[in-house]
Order: structure tokens, then C-alpha cells, then sequence
């Protein structure tokens, strides 16, 4: 009888691992190529499916760019230069990053156990990192979505003044001493 009950239980944690999270604020699309040469483009790609119905809010400084949902990825066209960007869960996490027009980079975010709600990880994925060579089998096998359009508009409009708010406490907590050791750095070299 255990050894049934325990044969159900992973067939359940497995199916769980196995589903994509969706949101009416990211949905599938067509995976992009190359990025313009005016533009970076920055991937956040989460390969895990555990806490599949959990989305990770993803800035780019004040602005809301898109949800990490799992087992998908979505890619960020920006301008080249400095950028924050800064995943919100239960803790908060931020990349600073210096981009090069034509290249491509990558974020990878991870799902933990929470106190309330789940936790993340934010990993800059640089040369010679674990995630390096990764990066393209991920491409092939998660699902590729996109912001849609106005929706994320929306969501942000209904709560301007308390995201605004939090972002900006997020930012000054960061750059405290304490707030530095939870960002991690993109430099142009770890393009492609």
C-alpha cells in the first residue's frame, strides 16, 4: 500500500514538473531570430516547471517587460546601454546589465519554496557559466511567449502608483550594501 501511495505521488509531482504556467498577460508566440542591429535582445528563460501557476513579475527598472512563466521564455528587444532589471516573487532579485546593439543575453529564473509564495533565482547566464551552453537547447524546447499587447498595460495601470512605489523601494534597497549581494552583473561580452 506505501508503495503505491508513493507511485502516486511521483506520478503527480511529475505531471506538475512537466505543465506550463499561462497567464492572459503572456502567450505563445513565434520564437524571434536574431535581434535588429540597433537592438539587444534579452532572453528570461525559465526551464523548470515546478510552481508552474506561480509568474515571476520581470522590470526593466520601472518598467513591467513581461511574467517568467514556466517551462517558457520570452525575449526582450531594448536599446544598448545600462539596464536594471529586476524580478519581483517573494524576494527580489536584479541583474544590472550593459548591453551591446546586435547581440542577445540571457537570464535564467528559478522557482523556490517560499514562506508565503514562492521565491526566485535570477542568473545572468555569462561565458563559461552552467547555463552557457543551455541557453539554445532552451530555445528548442520551452515555450516561446510574448507580452500581450495592452495587457500588461493594463494590469500596470491598475496598480501604478503602489508598483512605482515598490519598484522604487527595491532600487534604493539595492544599493545598499546589504541590497548588493542579491545583483548579479551582464557585461557586453556575455552576448552572442
Amino acid at each position: 500500500m506505501k508503495s503505491l501511495l508513493r507511485i502516486q505521488v511521483l506520478i503527480i509531482l511529475f505531471l506538475i514538473a512537466g505543465c506550463a504556467g499561462e497567464s492572459q498577460y503572456m502567450r505563445k508566440s513565434t520564437p524571434p531570430t536574431a535581434p535588429p542591429s540597433d537592438k539587444a535582445f534579452v532572453y528570461f528563460m525559465r526551464p523548470s516547471g515546478l510552481g508552474f501557476a506561480i509568474h515571476f513579475q520581470i522590470y526593466d527598472r520601472y518598467d513591467l517587460i513581461g511574467l517568467s512563466q514556466a517551462k517558457s521564455y520570452f525575449a526582450y528587444p531594448c536599446d544598448p546601454g545600462k539596464h536594471l532589471f529586476i524580478g519581483v516573487a517573494e524576494n527580489k532579485r536584479a541583474v544590472e546589465a550593459d548591453l551591446e546593439a546586435g547581440k542577445s543575453y540571457y537570464i535564467i529564473t528559478g522557482v523556490h519554496m517560499g514562506g508565503w509564495k514562492a521565491r526566485m533565482s535570477f542568473v545572468p547566464v555569462t561565458r563559461g557559466s552552467e547555463f552557457w551552453d543551455k541557453v539554445e537547447e532552451y530555445k528548442r524546447d520551452l515555450n516561446s511567449v510574448a507580452p500581450v499587447e495592452g495587457e500588461i498595460d493594463k494590469w500596470v495601470a491598475k496598480r501604478e502608483k503602489k508598483v512605482q512605489a515598490e519598484i522604487a523601494e527595491i532600487i534604493a534597497y539595492l544599493g545598499t550594501p546589504e541590497g548588493k549581494k542579491y545583483v548579479s552583473t551582464l557585461s557586453k561580452e556575455d552576448g552572442r
